[in-house]
């Protein structure tokens, strides 16, 4: 019994220092990632090593260059309460665990914008529980450390927008030659509605499937209704 207990004592103590190390990491990157830019993500690395990916090109933009009303629309249908929740939405959470729960399958993570975020830049895609809780962490320490808006500028530069493209200025480049702030409104649509499955689709052949013709059809129509 009280080697059972040493035992216990001995994983906990590992357990807390994992953990401490873990968000000091998150606190120290986030805090240098307000001022300058990532040079190189996790995903990236990710995708060359697992899904032999090579990025392309990456360009950055000051989210303050792309109009308002995208970012609005952006945020609505990605984190509707990004500038409320402390970097997790435990609603969301929980109606993704039962929707998951419900079918047997993990369809949904129910994730913020800052969620993933921290995937994005310091996790991995796998679907898998413990990287959900190594995420949730990330998050909140990120929503500590960094400005809102800092986080969304993040986040629309280096989330993935197709295979090797990462952010929506580096997508813009590749898709249609030009700035995310040279295009027209049909053409920031098609990606922003890119965004859940950027891998298996383009801006030009997303609508062979349903559930991404309807997020289009639905901002364009909450674009003209609601941001003009």
């Amino acid at each position: 019994m009280k080697r059972n207990r040493d035992h216990l004592r001995k994983a906990g103590k590992y357990i807390l220092i994992f953990h401490i190390c873990y968000i000091f990491i998150i606190a120290a990157a986030s805090l240098l990632f307000i001022f300058i830019d990532p040079p190189f993500i996790s995903l990236m690395g990710y995708r060359y090593i697992f899904n032999d990916i090579d990025s392309k090109k990456h360009y950055t933009v000051p989210v303050q260059y792309i109009p308002r009303k995208y970012l609005n629309l952006l945020v609505y249908t990605e984190d509707p309460t990004f500038y409320r929740h402390i970097g997790i939405d435990f609603p969301s959470m929980y109606s993704a665990f039962k929707a998951n729960t419900k079918y047997g399958k993990k369809l949904y993570g129910g994730s913020t914008i800052t969620q993933q975020l921290a995937r994005t830049m310091f996790l991995f895609p796998e679907k898998l529980y413990v990287r959900k809780y190594l995420e949730v962490i990330a998050a909140v320490t990120m929503d500590l450390v960094m400005p809102k808006q800092r986080i969304l500028e993040l986040y629309v530069n280096y989330a993935e927008w197709g295979r090797g493209i990462y952010g929506i200025q580096s997508a813009s480049y590749y898709y249609y030659g030009k700035s995310v702030y040279k295009c027209d409104q049909d053409q920031v649509l098609r990606l922003i509605t890119l965004l859940p499955s950027p891998c298996r689709y383009s801006p030009y052949t997303f609508e062979r499937r349903y559930v991404l013709r309807l997020r289009y059809e639905r901002l364009n129509e909450m674009l003209n209704t609601y941001y003009q």
